[in-house]
């Protein structure tokens, strides 16, 4: 006798499945109707979903309270993978993390709650780790042939306001003088901008003298209480 399955009497029973599944969440009948409405084709090689049902999660985990998944990638794991296979799998966890994002936007819409919400945090982990070990790659084969690596580089420089900060190196197409957005960044410089940087200068220096004075009152306070302990110890 061969197991029931809901999905394939929807095909040949439409009415009486959906008398079935009536006392089932409002989040999985919808699923079940995308699913019935999509799969009209009786025979293909390709994979089980295709198009809209891609970005849905397998129809059994649909109405479940918990879903396994596996662990993140590890680095060690990437690192004995080729280009090809690194590009394909970032195309999966890509594929995966839309697919989660549209199952935890159908949930709060249904107001039901997300089986798993850690699966977030395991496919970002995976992403991290994959880009950690593509710059890797990266960066050897620029210092091989190169000597250097020509990606992006903490340097030194200045805000808005003039303020030294560490800012990250990246390309650009015209100078700085054709820049939009440096120009506005000029324009910010007036009587109000020199007011403000001698303010925050002014209370740098405030802070940094009360810092100091408390350290030299906790300084005295531990020297006074060793010479109150050697005063009571010699009497």
């Amino acid at each position: 006798m061969t197991k029931y399955d809901p999905l394939v009497h929807c095909k040949m029973f439409p009415l009486s499945a959906a008398l079935q599944l009536a006392g089932r969440s409002s989040l999985t009948l919808r699923l079940t109707s995308v699913f019935l409405k999509h799969s009209r084709a009786s025979l293909h090689t390709g994979q089980r979903f295709q198009g809209l049902l891609d970005f849905f999660d397998d129809p059994k985990n649909w109405g479940e309270s918990r879903v396994t998944s596996g662990r993140p990638w590890r680095m060690e794991e990437l690192r004995l993978k080729s280009n090809t296979d690194l590009h394909e799998l970032w195309y999966v966890l890509l594929k995966e993390r839309n697919m989660l994002m549209t199952m935890e936007e159908e949930h709060n819409r249904c107001l039901e709650r997300m089986p798993n919400p850690e699966r977030f945090e395991k496919v970002e982990e995976s992403m991290e780790n994959l880009l950690r070990v593509v710059e890797e790659r990266n960066r050897a084969e620029a210092e091989l042939e190169r000597g250097e690596w020509i990606g992006p580089k903490v340097v030194n420089g200045v805000d808005i306001l003039g303020r030294p900060v560490l800012k990250l190196t990246c390309e650009h197409d015209e100078p700085q003088r054709a820049d939009r957005s440096a120009q506005a960044d000029e324009q910010m410089w007036g009587e109000k901008t020199v007011e403000l940087l001698r303010l925050e200068r002014e209370r740098t220096a405030v802070r940094r003298r009360e810092n100091q004075r408390r350290q030299r009152y906790a300084t005295r306070l531990e020297r006074w209480e060793k010479l109150d302990y050697l005063s009571e110890k010699s009497g």
